[in-house]
């Protein structure tokens, strides 16, 4: 579990923004605003703007585990099972329990961890990839349109699937959706970007 308490501090030339553990913060803005982008960004894939700079704990973000699910689909698989899948890039690999564990704690106790990656439907590949990145224990996870292709019954189990987890986890997750208002019961912060060279603005909490 990730038990510590942390700090997400992004801070440009007049305002900052800030998360603590647990928070999920809805980060939402109109068509090719920049929601990806500054998934990137925090991802450490793509440079922040000059003027910004973002820590967590006074850290700077490539010193942190950092996790983001992107938007593809189909899926770019890293293992060919599920148990690979989960397994992929952990320094300490998990016991057959620790990985029933986490298929269960994400809904999938029916799928066997030797399941092909590529039968998986949508919804089933999302909680795989969310199974997997809960097992590295990041502080940060960044989540883009997890929902947006699922039906509103699905969406809505995921979103309180997400929110349960992050909680308990003290992990910091930032979504960005354009569906965005089904993600307005589960969060706490709401960020909304008018360009990308701009920090975002804080809409308050949800």
């Amino acid at each position: 579990m990730n038990a510590a308490a942390h700090h997400l501090e992004i801070r440009g030339d007049e305002h900052a923004l800030r998360a603590a553990s647990g928070e999920i913060i809805l980060l939402s803005g109109r068509n090719g605003c920049g929601k990806t982008l500054w998934l990137q960004r925090l991802a450490n894939l793509e440079p922040l703007p000059a003027n910004i700079h973002a820590v967590i704990d006074q850290a700077p973000l490539s010193k942190q585990s950092v996790r983001m699910l992107s938007e593809q689909w189909p899926a770019i698989w890293l293992g060919q099972s599920i148990d690979e899948e989960i397994r992929f890039g952990l320094n300490q690999q998990p016991d057959q329990q620790q990985v029933s564990a986490a298929l269960s704690r994400w809904g999938l106790r029916d799928l066997a961890a030797e399941t092909q990656v590529t039968t998986l439907n949508r919804l089933q590949a999302i909680r795989v990839s969310l199974a997997a990145i809960s097992m590295a224990t990041p502080t940060l996870v960044l989540l883009d349109n997890p929902t947006d292709a699922l039906p509103q019954h699905d969406a809505a189990t995921l979103i309180a699937d997400i929110s349960d987890w992050a909680l308990d986890s003290k992990t910091i997750v930032v979504v960005a959706c354009n569906r965005w208002h089904d993600w307005l019961p589960a969060t706490s912060q709401h960020w909304q970007i008018h360009s990308p060279d701009l920090l975002p603005q804080d809409r308050g909490h949800a």
